[in-house]
């Protein structure tokens, strides 16, 4: 090619515009590798685990990844070989030289806002899964299956949880006050379960419409003048003890039957229900859901 036409060409406006294109592309990539930041990957499958939840443990077991457990909250009882696991604190207070000790694949905590996630963080990979709300729990279960490498066994435990929680009670259900065990011989203040809980959505899906017909977002307590007010059709006390004796469960009832003008009281519509599995998660909590049911159906005939 002549060297005139060369030129021209090189100097041909529409040459120019296509090489000024191809530099500032060439460029515009170059900024964005030199100044992109990955974003941070999940966890990787984790062969090891350290568990700082009482019923993301239970969990773990249940879905078949019992033996990837090597630590385990303070608290955490159940299932009972969790009692031979080393104990590494809580969420709140982790025992991080613990935790270090044991070099976990992953640490698991749940995401409450009291968690202090940077600090557990540094400690090793870490994966923090609500749970509170039904659907907390059921996608949280799904995800420790996918963390553990034990998805089949995690949907279908979660699969198991959203059918049953997804009951809704009738319109013309009883009125449910579901509380916990008072103090022996005194009443006030009382502690009930919220309907915008995971304990809300277990009675619903027992045939039970929740009393307390409000979203509470404080301490659940409420003075007996306004469990006089709510008046419920039936008032189920839960326990936490898997042994109540009968005295304790009198003692319970007695306690209740001081509240006279209450509808429950006068036609006997009070119901105790205990053990630990009413605080529990998986298919204890399904066990709970069935008890529930067949306590208010027991009271609805009294």
């Amino acid at each position: 090619m002549h060297a005139s036409s060369c030129v021209q060409m090189k100097n041909h406006p529409l040459i120019v515009v296509v090489v000024a294109a191809v530099l500032a592309i060439g460029l515009a990539v170059g900024l964005s590798l030199a100044f992109h930041k990955p974003e941070p990957e999940a966890p990787p499958t984790a062969r090891t685990v350290v568990s700082l939840s009482p019923p993301i443990t239970e969990t773990l077991f249940e879905i078949g990844a019992g033996d990837q457990v090597i630590g385990r909250s303070d608290y955490c009882q159940f299932p009972p070989q969790v009692e031979d696991l080393p104990k590494c604190g809580t969420a709140l207070s982790p025992n991080a030289e613990a935790i270090v000790r044991l070099a976990p694949g992953l640490i698991v905590a749940d995401s409450s806002v009291s968690t202090p996630k940077d600090g557990i963080g540094k400690l090793g990979p870490a994966a923090f899964l609500p749970w509170l709300t039904a659907e907390d729990i059921i996608n949280s279960t799904r995800e420790l299956g996918r963390l553990t490498d034990h998805v089949v066994e995690a949907d279908k435990l979660a699969n198991d949880l959203a059918e049953a929680l997804s009951r809704r009670a009738p319109g013309d259900a009883p009125r449910v006050l579901l509380v916990m065990t008072p103090t022996p011989g005194k009443l006030s203040p009382i502690t009930f379960f919220r309907r915008n809980s995971i304990h809300g959505r277990m009675l619903e899906a027992a045939g039970g419409r929740n009393a307390a017909d409000f979203d509470e977002t404080g301490v659940p307590i409420m003075p007996a003048e306004t469990v006089i007010e709510l008046d419920p059709d039936m008032i189920i006390v839960i326990d936490l003890d898997d042994e109540l004796s009968d005295n304790r469960k009198q003692q319970i009832l007695h306690d209740w039957g001081t509240l006279e003008p209450l509808s429950a009281v006068k036609r006997g519509r009070i119901g105790v229900l205990h053990g630990q599995h009413f605080y529990g998660a998986g298919r204890r909590l399904l066990r709970a859901i069935d008890e529930l049911r067949a306590e208010i159906q027991r009271l609805q005939k009294s």
